[in-house]
């Protein structure tokens, strides 16, 4: 965990300041992202129709890759994160977008797991939060099929973080004790943990 009065060496502070114009990039270029404080972020989702989430997909899709060409960084977003109060999110994994239309976690393992996570709507904030390990979630994909799946590791982590978009929470909200930092970590590098 960094604090601000630990920030002691250059190296660290030139993270931070360089995560900073990251932040302010996506401020300026994608205004449709929505960030912590924003109200639409503690509401409930709406359901859709197929139809509406799979236009919700396609628009959420086209700001997460831009999102993620101005900042080089995001897996998923949802629709409450760009101002759109419906149960739809995407995601980003090998190189595939993915949309998920009215998703809904039927099952979790008891079993937990720690990552930090950042998120798209926490700016350069980064939150170490606990989850389980596994959920099957249902959901309908862009042809109207209803999908049940169990997934797990980092599959399980990307579907809870946005599905909890979709209740209103954020990944700050659900962080660990004390578990809130400037992330000046590699996120790409970072790992599934036992243990906090």
């Amino acid at each position: 965990m960094v604090y601000i009065k630990d920030i002691k060496t250059n190296s660290m502070l030139k993270i931070i300041k360089e995560r900073v114009a990251t932040f302010n990039r996506a401020l300026n270029e994608i205004p449709e992202v929505k960030y912590v404080g924003d109200p639409i972020l503690r509401q409930q989702a709406e359901l859709v129709e197929v139809s509406e989430g799979v236009i919700m997909g396609d628009q959420l899709g086209k700001v997460l890759l831009h999102y993620r060409e101005v900042a080089g960084i995001g897996r998923g977003l949802a629709a409450p994160q760009i101002g759109l109060n419906k149960a739809v999110f995407v995601t980003f994994v090998d190189n595939k977008l993915q949309t998920f239309i009215n998703p809904k976690m039927v099952e979790k393992s008891p079993e937990t797991n720690f990552y930090k996570e950042l998120c798209l709507s926490s700016g350069i904030m980064a939150a170490d939060v606990e989850r389980p390990e596994w959920v099957v979630m249902k959901w309908t994909d862009v042809e109207g099929v209803t999908h049940k799946e169990k997934v797990e590791g980092f599959l399980a982590r990307l579907y809870q973080h946005e599905e909890a978009h979709l209740r209103g929470i954020v990944n700050l909200d659900e962080v660990a004790y004390q578990g809130i930092e400037f992330a000046t970590f590699d996120p790409l590098k970072e790992q599934l943990r036992k243990t906090r």
